[in-house]
């Protein structure tokens, strides 16, 4: 059985799915590894890198980064 291919976000995907602004899902892929087909102006995040990026910025209240 072949492996699944990895989900794929743009900008605007992410956008929607956070319910953060155009800013806010543009600043989250600058900190991820980019997918970028050639031919190809826009630019894509997999969903496991953005999951495992919100997980890893996630604190409890005592946790906080000052």
């Amino acid at each position: 059985m072949s492996e699944r291919l990895p989900e794929l976000l743009d900008a605007k995907k992410l956008q929607a799915e956070l319910a953060v602004t155009r800013a806010a899902a543009e600043a989250i892929m600058r900190r991820l590894p980019v997918v970028q087909i050639e031919e190809l102006r826009k630019v894509y995040v997999r969903r496991s890198d953005v999951v495992e990026y919100l997980e890893a910025r996630t604190f409890s209240k005592q946790e906080v980064p000052s």
